[in-house]
């Protein structure tokens, strides 16, 4: 059951960001609940995976490249789509915003002070979006899955 659990799991920010775009297009008022609670369920949900593979997967870095998997392959499909496609394919874009979208709050909060102003609204760049997402997910992967790993070391 080890590996396949960790393969479950890597879809787990993708699920997330799937389900905050859904509460933004149909939760109405309830969306934001949603836009405030998703941030803290999405960090402390992989903080938690970060942990899970810490009792699989032995080596640090396959463990958190396996882990980041989908994150680090939708943002280099997120980069094809916007900047080297010739046409671009509207919902493999979309689907490769999805594993960083539910942490919106904290992305735009992050980078409004270095954004751009237009008429007194700021200009955030999306590519910058979804740059600082993959990272605020890595954050906590890492960070739990050393928690883990010093967790079983100084238990033996």
């Amino acid at each position: 059951m080890g590996i396949l659990e960790c393969v479950v799991y890597v879809f787990l920010p993708t699920l997330l960001g799937w389900l905050f775009n859904l509460c933004a297009m149909y939760g109405g008022a309830a969306f934001g609940l949603v836009y405030y609670l998703m941030p803290a369920v999405a960090l402390l949900g992989w903080f938690w995976v970060g942990k899970r593979f810490a009792r699989r997967i032995k080596n640090p870095v396959l463990a958190i490249l396996a882990g980041n998997s989908i994150g680090i392959l939708s943002l280099a499909v997120y980069l094809w789509q916007e900047y080297l496609a010739a046409e671009k394919i509207n919902w493999l874009q979309q689907l490769s915003q999805y594993f960083s979208s539910s942490l919106m709050l904290l992305n735009t909060r992050i980078l409004m002070p270095f954004s751009a102003q237009v008429d007194g609204v700021a200009q955030i760049s999306n590519t910058a979006i979804q740059v600082v997402g993959l990272i605020l997910m890595l954050l906590p992967f890492i960070g739990g899955f050393f928690m883990e790993k010093q967790k079983r070391k100084l238990e033996k």
